[in-house]
């Protein structure tokens, strides 16, 4: 089964955990640039499932609900 979802994983300045769902590669490619511009680890990770894999914080940034409560520049 081809999985084509498009996720980064990165430790916040919090010291949470943070993954990121988007729906198209270049805004994924966006967003890990900034990450790492500001110095922290970002990694892309092939899937990731709220039952069983770990992050303090998961937000689908397909949804414009979660892009309106997702400031980046809170995280970095």
């Amino acid at each position: 089964m081809h999985n084509d979802r498009k996720l980064i994983r990165f430790s916040a300045a919090t010291g949470f955990s943070v993954v990121l769902e988007f729906g198209n590669i270049e805004e994924m490619k966006e967003y890990e640039e900034k990450i790492k511009t500001a110095g922290f680890q970002c990694e892309t990770i092939p899937d990731f499932n709220l039952n069983f894999d770990q992050a303090d914080l998961f937000m689908d940034l397909r949804s414009p609900e979660c892009r309106e409560q997702f400031d980046l520049e809170d995280w970095i």
